[in-house]
């Protein structure tokens, strides 16, 4: 497996798990609010808070961390959250919505691994 796959895919989907349970819990509860808060607060906590703590404590052990993406990284996250902003800025919630994340989910799974 590649250090992109690991980080882009693997690595948020274990690490908000239980997010992605409550997340799922609410909108099955019809609470579409307090479900999409969840959701993007979340991912919103890791990029803001976690990533940057992280490197500061790869600083402290002697691991040197460089948030530093190439082209094609820069331009994944680029294109998601364009995606995410597009479904979002709707104000409503339909199957094919949620399809389409799925599939936007899997396209870049597939993109990490067959790059490497």
């Amino acid at each position: 497996m590649s250090e992109g796959l690991i980080g882009f895919v693997i690595l948020p989907i274990v690490g908000n798990a239980a997010e992605h349970a409550t997340a799922l819990v609410m909108s099955y509860k019809g609470k579409m609010d307090l479900a999409l808060s969840v959701a993007l607060g979340s991912s919103t906590q890791i990029a803001l808070f976690v990533i940057p703590v992280m490197v500061v404590y790869g600083w402290c052990i002697g691991q040197p961390m460089s948030l530093m993406f190439g082209a094609f990284e820069s331009a994944v996250t680029f294109l998601s959250v364009i995606i995410s902003a597009v479904v979002v800025n709707n104000g409503q919630s339909h199957y094919l919505h949620g399809t389409l994340l799925v599939t936007a989910y899997v396209i870049i799974a597939m993109s990490f691994s067959l790059r490497d």
